[in-house]
């Protein structure tokens, strides 16, 4: 069944291939995620390269001595360290370097947590929908939209002390799969009556086999758009909590960077150490949501029927 599922998913990505290379910003969000994406892949490859003095955390140069406009061991741009230095001599490309990496991990990881958990909540709600099954997974979702998901994750920092990363993508999964349930449990409703199901269950194939067989490759098309926002909304969301101090102290993520020189007050005394980080939580966020826009147009009627 699942070998069914995959060589039918395949087929429509081939199929929808040529429609998705005809969408000018669904092209451009795949240029800049390939761009970050070699930078995550690059990042071990040059740290290693460099030595322990480009540590992201406790890597330091102070050999430039201080900046008499920064009171600090932060320096401009040079060809030493592309994207200068920060407050302690860190080299902020080593940084930024690492912050790629942890953003698709933790981008990645919780989306597709979430969205194997949404398509197999949602095909389930959607098989059977009425019953009590259905009743059940649809209350459970009301009930986690409705806990304010952001103070919930200020509290629970607060009370641990910090949201380690293991912990944060955890925690997003539970909160993260309710669009993509809500998505297909309302496209399976409609799949499940067509006349073709109801051929199947004729000739005697199992509920596992209709949902997997005719229903999912239909349906799980759709769910790719909020897979996407998943990603963006991860990357946001982990950025915001680094920010506020909550973030996991053992990495150098993006937010982080923001944390780190907003405290220490060079905000605008060095702004070549806050705006990679920015330039690239909004570049990114904004790569799958592009992708995320163009599949949707692709493989969602309603959408296709305005072009």
């Amino acid at each position: 069944m699942i070998e069914d599922l995959l060589y039918e998913l395949k087929g429509l990505w081939g199929e929808n291939w040529p429609r998705f290379k005809a969408n000018k910003l669904g092209i451009i969000g795949v240029v800049i995620l390939l761009l970050f994406l070699f930078f995550a892949l690059f990042g071990p490859i040059y740290l290693e390269m460099m030595g322990n003095s480009y540590s992201p955390l406790s890597g330091m140069d102070t050999s430039l001595g201080i900046n008499p406009e920064t009171n600090s061991y932060a320096w401009p741009p040079s060809l030493k360290h592309p994207m200068g230095t920060d407050s302690k001599g860190s080299d902020i490309f080593s940084q930024f370097l690492n912050g790629s990496y942890l953003a698709f991990l933790i981008g990645i990881s919780i989306a597709l947590g979430s969205a194997i958990l949404g398509v197999i909540m949602g095909l389930i709600s959607g098989y059977w929908g009425g019953r009590w099954i259905d009743s059940l997974i649809m209350r459970s979702a009301d009930a986690l939209v409705s806990i304010p998901f952001l103070p919930l994750l200020i509290v629970i920092a607060a009370v641990v002390g910090s949201l380690h990363l293991f912990t944060f993508i955890m925690i997003m999964m539970v909160f993260s799969w309710i669009g993509v349930c809500r998505v297909i449990r309302a496209q399976t409703l409609s799949l499940r009556t067509r006349p073709y199901i109801d051929a199947a269950r004729v000739a005697g194939a199992s509920s596992s086999r209709i949902i997997f067989k005719h229903i999912a490759p239909n349906v799980i098309p759709l769910g790719f758009y909020e897979l996407t926002m998943i990603v963006g909304a991860a990357i946001i969301t982990e950025s915001g909590i680094s920010f506020l101090g909550f973030g996991d102290p053992t990495q150098m993520s993006w937010g982080m960077m923001i944390n780190f020189c907003t405290a220490q007050g060079h905000t605008f005394k060095a702004p070549w150490w806050l705006l990679p980080p920015g330039f690239g939580i909004t570049l990114l966020s904004m790569a799958f949501y592009l992708i995320g826009r163009a599949f949707d147009e692709i493989v969602n009627p309603r959408l296709r029927k305005m072009e």
